[in-house]
């Protein structure tokens, strides 16, 4: 049996719970607002770093300490850290969640942050930089990120840069921290095997030795991502690449609007299913990438639309061209009232998978409270969706999607594919900009 429980709080922290009583599991996340988007310039990968940080010994355990108390109750904990927020996860039987909870507690209250730890944290860190960049999809969402939202700080990097991570200290991680990690910035979850007033009281609990403290200020994301004022291609320079890994998009509306309802129909049209346009002339039809898709961002702030595709190297130059081509076209031409038609069975009809667990709804959850559009907004997701309609959709794409405007990030050999774009696209390549994959 499950059902979902209305949000309460404990000390202006909303708390949420999802019940689920077909196995005596609970999952728990703690929220702080606050991500990597509110990283200090020349700072980037701090939020990570000191989410990391605190994980890695709390209370009178150690790193060591902390993982065999977790082993022994079959539990897991671990940190996240996103664009807007960063979060303590716990896994474990419902049974044992008051041991685990205790840790989290220590975590969030009264975390060690060795130096010992940090050292090796940023050695790791750095070690995790290399492995992106041995990673070309990796490689290029990490370019196409700071190229889309150049001068927002959505466009900063989570993980951090050599010299940013290098710059980092303990001082900064903890003061960073203690400023974060108060009741007022923060929304705890529960899903699965638990109530409400059993969640009420492990909420109380886990905020019982913070102090109190203001909202942090949140960072200047809600401002427009910056337009470019005509195409640019950046052209990720990679030594021995058989296959080229391409992203075009720009700017969008924020997630919650209704602009980006209607472009949520005009992505699934173009580029969110097996049967929409870029799948079925890039993939089925001509056998050039095997994955090709359109996502629209979301996030508290506005974001990004992202086409991508990663085609063979020899075909690269057709399959940007094509992929390019359908984008003006479905601008001008708009889609079509059987597609639109189709999109809401689709988007009605997956809706059901999307909320099939406890956990997967308390996700939903909390991100409408963290993102402040509230929880209405989630339920009502079909319904919004049934209410667009071929007209909305149109408008918004004239409105809000730009051909001319595009950021294209492609990671390939430079000597290899450069000419040949230039060859297939003319002065409809726009200004390309070429980048070592090791600088950034």
């Amino acid at each position: 049996m499950t059902g979902p429980a209305q949000p309460d709080s404990v000390r202006g922290c909303p708390v949420l719970v999802e019940r689920a009583h077909d196995a005596p599991l609970v999952w728990a996340q703690v929220a702080v607002r606050g991500g990597a988007a509110a990283d200090p310039a020349g700072r980037e990968g701090l939020t990570r770093h000191m989410a990391e940080l605190a994980r890695r010994g709390a209370g009178s355990r150690d790193r060591a300490t902390i993982d065999r108390a977790l082993d022994q109750l079959g539990a897991s904990m671990s940190v996240s850290a996103g664009r807007d927020w960063f979060a303590v996860n716990v896994l474990c039987l419902s049974r044992h969640l008051d041991a685990a909870l205790a840790m989290a507690a220590d975590v969030l209250a009264a975390p060690t942050m060795a130096e010992t730890e940090h050292e090796k944290l940023v050695r790791e860190a750095h070690f995790a930089l290399d492995d992106l960049r041995d990673d070309d999809s990796s490689l290029l969402a990490r370019y196409f990120q700071r190229e889309v939202a150049a001068g927002h700080p959505y466009g900063r990097t989570g993980l951090g840069t050599r010299e940013s991570l290098s710059s980092l200290t303990v001082d900064q991680a903890r003061e960073r921290y203690r400023r974060a990690v108060v009741p007022a910035n923060m929304v705890i979850g529960f899903a699965g095997d638990i109530d409400e007033q059993t969640a009420a009281r492990h909420a109380s609990a886990l905020l019982a030795r913070l102090p109190d403290g203001q909202a942090a200020e949140p960072a200047e994301v809600g401002r427009p991502i910056p337009a470019r004022d005509s195409r640019h291609v950046l052209l990720v320079d990679k030594p021995d690449r058989a296959q080229a890994q391409i992203a075009f998009g720009h700017g969008i509306p924020r997630y919650g609007t209704e602009a980006f309802d209607a472009l949520s129909v005009v992505e699934t049209i173009f580029g969110g299913t097996f049967t929409s346009r870029l799948m079925q002339e890039i993939r089925v039809k001509r056998g050039w990438s095997y994955g090709t898709g359109c996502v629209l961002g979301r996030a508290v702030g506005p974001t990004w639309l992202r086409v991508y595709l990663s085609p063979a190297s020899d075909v690269a130059p057709d399959a940007l061209a094509l992929a390019l081509e359908l984008y003006e076209r479905l601008v001008a031409d708009g889609v079509t009232d059987d597609e639109v038609e189709f999109c809401q069975s689709y988007l009605r009809g997956s809706w059901a998978f999307a909320r099939a667990t406890a956990r997967s709804r308390l996700r939903q959850r909390l991100h409408a409270t963290l993102s402040g559009i509230g929880e209405e907004f989630v339920v009502r997701w079909p319904e919004r969706m049934r209410a667009v309609t071929r007209q909305a959709a149109n408008d918004a794409a004239r409105t809000h999607l730009h051909p001319d405007r595009l950021v294209v990030a492609i990671v390939a050999t430079a000597d290899d594919l450069q000419p040949r774009l230039r060859e297939r696209l003319g002065d409809a390549l726009g200004r390309v900009a070429v980048e070592s994959y090791e600088s950034y």
